[in-house]
């Protein structure tokens, strides 16, 4: 079972506590409402449209992550309520069994305050203690906002996918990024 192993606190700008452990299906609700409200967000942020996936989907895919001793699922709460999640998947191939994918969704409440920076390090140390040496994500090139943040954290460029993913009728380019993990290759 793939689990952080129990529950981290990240002292929050403002002087706020978040919580940090590994999703539970009974967190699908509240995870769906997170990720419907960043979708709905102006700027496109995520490839996912408002109420595209419920909460049914959102159980089946915390159940198989727990049961994927390779896998991660982590949320984030604030004074109860789910503010951030973040997910480590692996590379399907198993030449690339040292690479895992990420992604993660912070509340527009809850950005600036610390809570991503924490989400995605408890994130990283997992992966970096499960022999994981290469973390590999993609953004959206128009989210400057999460483009810096990345390269805050330690991610740099590796390319670009013209036209990778469409969205309601329009085309979006991803831009490929990836931290190595320890000392790398």
């Amino acid at each position: 079972m793939a689990s952080l192993g129990g529950e981290l606190s990240a002292a929050l700008a403002g002087g706020r506590v978040a919580r940090i452990r590994s999703a539970r299906v009974h967190d699908a609700r509240p995870l769906t409402r997170l990720l419907d409200a960043v979708a709905a967000e102006p700027e496109v942020t995520l490839l996912m449209l408002p109420g595209q996936f419920g909460a049914g989907v959102w159980r089946r895919r915390i159940a198989d992550t727990l049961a994927d001793p390779r896998g991660l699922l982590l949320v984030a709460t604030v004074d109860g309520e789910l503010a951030g999640n973040l997910g480590l998947h692996p590379e399907a191939h198993a030449s690339s069994a040292h690479v895992a994918w990420l992604g993660m969704s912070v509340a527009r409440e809850w950005r600036g305050l610390g809570l991503g920076g924490a989400l995605l390090e408890a994130g990283v140390s997992w992966a970096a203690d499960r022999g994981i040496i290469k973390v590999a994500l993609g953004v959206l090139p128009g989210n400057r906002r999460a483009l810096d943040f990345y390269t805050h954290h330690g991610f740099a460029r590796e390319g670009l996918r013209t036209a990778q993913y469409e969205r309601a009728g329009r085309y979006y380019d991803e831009v490929l990024m990836a931290r190595f993990l320890g000392e790398g290759p």
